[in-house]
């Protein structure tokens, strides 16, 4: 930035240039659980899952053929691609149709909640 507080050409440039990246190559889905995926994570995600039907099973946290299948079948009522792999888009999707869920329905079959 020059002193005067302005962007000079190569600055403009390379915005534009930027900006025309962007729009003829748009950013894909990125994956964030896909089956052999473990942890705290996957378990929010089952219990949303159960929060819409989906999952029937308490949260084990491991991403097994269960929470793939219940993944696709939340992706295809989304009108979302069906690829069982949990990825941005379909986070947002699903968060914005459930609530965060509570200890008790992360961990229901511990007796100390």
């Amino acid at each position: 930035m020059r002193r005067n507080g302005r962007r000079g050409p190569a600055v403009a440039m390379a915005l534009a240039a930027l900006a025309l990246a962007a729009a003829c190559h748009p950013a894909k889905a990125a994956p964030v659980l896909a089956p052999g995926a473990h942890g705290p994570a996957v378990r929010d995600l089952q219990a949303r899952l159960a929060q819409l039907g989906l999952f029937r099973r308490n949260p084990t946290g491991r991403y097994a053929a269960e929470t793939a299948t219940a993944v696709r079948t939340f992706q295809h009522q989304a009108g979302l691609p069906t690829t069982g792999t949990y990825t941005t888009a379909d986070r947002t999707a699903l968060t914005s149709r459930t609530r965060k869920p509570h200890h008790s329905a992360l961990f229901p079959d511990r007796s100390d909640n």
